[in-house]
């Protein structure tokens, strides 16, 4: 979706959205109630409409007719589907806010409409509420998992709620480990066996954080550093609930993701999910959410180079994030009263950290001195510029300056200082 135009929708906003063709990221910032969460709402929402799961059984696309399976149709016919009062998508009209003079229809209203555009592929919203918390295993509350409707549901139902504003009942961790390895995979057809989704959590986590222990070779075959023990499930020898927030949230992030297209492939009888060929649409709101700064810079590359056939649409606050991406895939909401449009960014990864918070989120570094002739922006600029560059080859001596220059900028700048933050941040980049 390169285009995306919504008429009054229920934040009374007017959106009016250009992007790049085929970009595989697209990440919104912007001033708080300037509209990137909105938006994602009705992007996701809009798509939804023109879904092919409403579809008719007899339709040849993929995911035509999940809509009239009983165990699904019963629990969702009813559900009411919000939509902008007129909106587009890729310069075709899909409803029109004065022919179509409605904001609310029921499922059942949307089997076999005819629309201008079909979706055929998976959606998933991912919400930030709740992100970065988790308990331990409850006895009294040990699930399994359903057939494979019921599991479609649940995450359908998850991504429906996430992109309607509501919370969305927390599936701990821990549980949902359980529900995936509490019966030996010996025993489960292959074609429902879900403990590989565990093990793709895990080769994620590797890859953002290599220095973690979660898959290690015994004998030639991956082995999962998850335990139970004394009534609790352990990763790396950490119960799951003492886990750090950052942890916590990147984990239940990847889990969202890729137990979402487990369950979309599973209705289609897919017999073997390889997620470098999952064709689907991601929606995340605030990515950056509990996430630590080296992990916010790594986790644009990683989304793109595992899921290399998903289009992601980012909403994040985070200059971090934004520094790592790459021509069309950074835009600016800019709000003039009701009217929200996106401007893009250019090409952030090319530009020093202190030029991303200058240009894109428009924080000004003060013209003040450290030491006599040579001004704070220039040393912050010098600071960003040694950091990146070692991020990028690893010298070490880049290092040792890095942190030399660090320790002069330090006492020019307030704990509350923003400035001190984004210095804290980069240095956080030198390990």
């Amino acid at each position: 979706m390169y285009h995306f135009l919504a008429e009054q929708t229920e934040a009374g906003l007017n959106f009016n959205i250009n992007l790049d063709k085929d970009k595989k990221v697209y990440c919104f910032i912007g001033d708080n109630a300037v509209g990137k969460t909105n938006l994602l709402e009705n992007m996701a929402r809009a798509l939804l409409y023109c879904h092919s799961l409403f579809n008719s059984k007899q339709n040849t696309q993929k995911y035509s007719g999940i809509i009239f399976e009983k165990d699904i149709n019963d629990a969702i016919n009813k559900f009411y589907l919000l939509l902008a009062a007129g909106f587009s998508i890729n310069q075709t009209k899909i409803k029109d806010k004065i022919k179509d003079n409605w904001v609310f229809t029921e499922f059942e209203n949307l089997i076999n409409r005819h629309c201008n555009v079909t979706i055929d592929k998976p959606l998933v919203f991912v919400g930030a509420k709740n992100r970065g918390y988790t308990k331990n295993i409850d006895k009294n509350h040990i699930t399994i998992l359903g057939n494979k409707y019921e599991s479609f549901l649940e995450i359908f139902l998850r991504s429906f709620n996430y992109m309607n504003g509501k919370s969305v009942e927390n599936t701990e961790i821990a549980d949902w480990f359980n529900s995936r390895m509490i019966i030996n995979p010996n025993f489960v057809p292959k074609n429902q066996n879900r403990a590989f989704e565990v093990r793709s959590v895990f080769e994620l986590m590797q890859k953002l954080e290599p220095s973690l222990n979660l898959i290690t070779t015994k004998e030639g075959s991956p082995s999962l550093n998850i335990q139970f023990d004394e009534g609790k499930l352990y990763i790396d020898s950490v119960p799951i609930d003492k886990l750090s927030t950052g942890f916590v949230s990147i984990i239940k992030l990847f889990q969202e993701i890729i137990a979402a297209y487990g369950a979309w492939a599973g209705v289609t009888d897919e017999k073997d999910l390889d997620l470098s060929d999952a064709n689907g649409m991601v929606f995340i709101d605030e990515i950056e959410s509990h996430i630590h700064p080296k992990w916010q810079y790594r986790i644009i590359s990683l989304l793109k180079e595992s899921f290399p056939n998903t289009t992601f649409y980012i909403a994040t606050h985070s200059p971090m994030i934004i520094s790592t991406t790459e021509d069309g895939e950074a835009y600016e909401l800019v709000r003039d009263e009701k009217k929200v449009t996106a401007q893009k960014l250019g090409n952030p990864k090319e530009w020093y950290l202190a030029d991303v918070f200058a240009q894109a989120f428009h924080v000004e570094f003060t013209k003040s001195t450290v030491d006599e002739g040579s001004s704070l922006i220039d040393k912050l600029k010098d600071f960003s510029t040694k950091v990146k560059d070692y991020v990028n080859n690893k010298d070490e001596n880049l290092k040792t300056e890095a942190e030399m220059l660090y320790q002069k900028i330090l006492p020019s700048l307030a704990k509350d200082d923003p400035r001190r933050r984004s210095l804290d941040s980069l240095r956080s980049l030198l390990g």
